[in-house]
């Protein structure tokens, strides 16, 4: 039985339209894939700027702590603090940012920057004292460690 041509047309217009579905709906599979894409980017971003922008709170939280008198130590005022640099940290820990490791590392310039160098015997670059805490988010860095490096 042979098909009319009217049918034939049709049948080709349904195939046409057949691919432009398909072709539509790929489309939006990738678009809706890019757009998740862009949106973590986002989030992403936002979090490393709140995180940079805490970064010198952190530090004078942690310089008031580390300058107290010994005296003072048991006060209320100083507990208080602790209690919120260890809440602090568990917050910023829960989002994904840790401290860079220094002190008695080797030193790596892609997570530190060397600010002074003390002579010493070895050919190993170790880091002697942490100037100022560095931190990474989810792997990035966010901020270097200054450090100073001696020799073993």
């Amino acid at each position: 039985m042979a098909k009319s041509k009217r049918q034939q047309e049709l049948e080709q217009q349904l195939g046409e339209i057949t691919e432009d579905l398909q072709r539509v709906q790929a489309d939006f599979v990738n678009y809706k894939r890019r757009a998740d894409e862009d949106q973590q980017r986002a989030v992403s971003i936002g979090r490393e700027g709140t995180v940079a922008a805490l970064l010198p709170t952190i530090d004078n939280i942690e310089r008031a702590l580390t300058h107290a008198p010994e005296d003072l130590q048991e006060h209320k005022y100083i507990i208080g603090l602790q209690t919120v640099a260890k809440q602090l940290e568990k917050d910023l820990k829960d989002m994904g940012v840790e401290p860079i490791k220094t002190v008695g590392e080797e030193f790596n310039p892609e997570l530190m920057e060397a600010v002074s160098m003390e002579d010493g015997e070895g050919d190993k670059e170790v880091v002697v004292e942490e100037l100022q805490g560095g931190y990474t988010l989810n792997g990035n860095v966010i901020r270097h460690a200054m450090v100073k490096v001696g020799k073993e």
